[in-house]
């Protein structure tokens, strides 16, 4: 009885002092991963008529210092492209970077650095009637350094397809 009454003391003075801690001003908040990658599609506008296989790369740049996990990555949360609901190419083909053998708390993972690219494609649908399509995607990413991983995040991708 006496442990669990120790313990309970501990967490109530651990939660009392987390909650000072983040009422004050100027406090510093804890990062997420999406402060530490920069995203961009390339090219940014497509026009294609139906039944045309369109292109476009996903850039991204982590900060120095940090790094992500690639998509073959089975220990911790690789980068993965995911197209929202109701995205309208079909056949949607993605290449992911292969990354490098890395170490992070004596496990072997595979890694990003620095500027990468992620390929998709897909085909405009032949019944796909003429306009402007948003082709909102979005990449989750998890940035980590040599000590902690940031929570994931999930960054807007957009590009703008036009059918003639």
């Amino acid at each position: 009885m006496k442990k669990v009454l120790v313990f309970a003391l501990v967490l109530t003075v651990t939660a009392a002092g987390l909650a000072v801690a983040g009422s004050g001003e100027g406090t510093k908040t804890m990062n997420n991963s999406g402060d530490k990658v920069q995203v961009s599609a390339t090219p940014s506008q497509l026009s294609a008529p139906a039944g045309e296989r369109v292109s476009f790369k996903v850039n991204f740049t982590v900060e120095p210092k940090w790094h992500l996990y690639a998509h073959e990555d089975s220990m911790f949360i690789g980068i993965d492209l995911v197209p929202a609901d109701g995205f309208p190419l079909t056949d949607v083909k993605i290449v992911y970077p292969a990354g490098h053998e890395g170490e992070f708390f004596g496990e072997m993972v595979v890694i990003l650095e620095g500027s990468d690219v992620v390929t998709a494609s897909g085909t405009v649908p032949e019944d796909l009637a003429s306009g402007e399509y948003a082709l909102d995607l979005a990449l989750t990413v998890q940035a980590c350094d040599d000590k902690i991983c940031l929570a994931p995040a999930y960054l807007p991708v957009a590009v703008v397809l036009t059918v003639p």
